[in-house]
């Protein structure tokens, strides 16, 4: 499947109408490291915002913050939710361990990733599907 750009944008805006109804002004965006950066994130996010996440680890917006958060790039404390752009569901914890996260908003980069990461999320609930994702995928026993 690869990354879904239309999937991250949704995703995106889901994320920041969490951000008002939790009153936060932070939200985080979640990638393996800052390579994971160009493509689909630089084409949803826009070329200034990945530029200043790649330089500074974080993007001051109009009120609200955005933080990097990587294998290597952590946040003790981060007050609301968190973009997991195509992240490893087996590495997502690793990644999104700050204290403060309100909510994983998870985009998987392979259809055999969404049931490994509902498996580990019981309560998440589905917000977006593209038609690779309709397809039906092995369940995992």
């Amino acid at each position: 499947m690869g990354p879904d750009e239309a999937a991250l944008r949704a995703a995106f805006l889901h994320c920041s109408a969490l951000m008002q109804q939790r009153n936060s002004a932070n939200m985080g965006l979640a990638v393996h490291n800052k390579s994971n950066l160009d493509g689909v994130v630089r084409t949803v996010f826009g070329d200034s915002v990945v530029k200043v996440l790649d330089r500074d680890n974080k993007l001051d917006l109009k009120g609200i913050t955005i933080h990097l958060l990587t294998e290597k790039i952590q946040l003790r404390k981060l007050e609301g939710p968190v973009v997991a752009a195509f992240v490893d569901p087996h590495k997502l914890d690793k990644i999104v361990s700050s204290a403060g996260v309100t909510d994983i908003v998870f985009v998987p980069w392979a259809a055999e990733e969404l049931p490994i990461y509902l498996a580990e999320h019981p309560l998440s609930q589905e917000i977006f599907r593209t038609p690779p994702l309709d397809e039906p995928v092995p369940t995992m026993v």
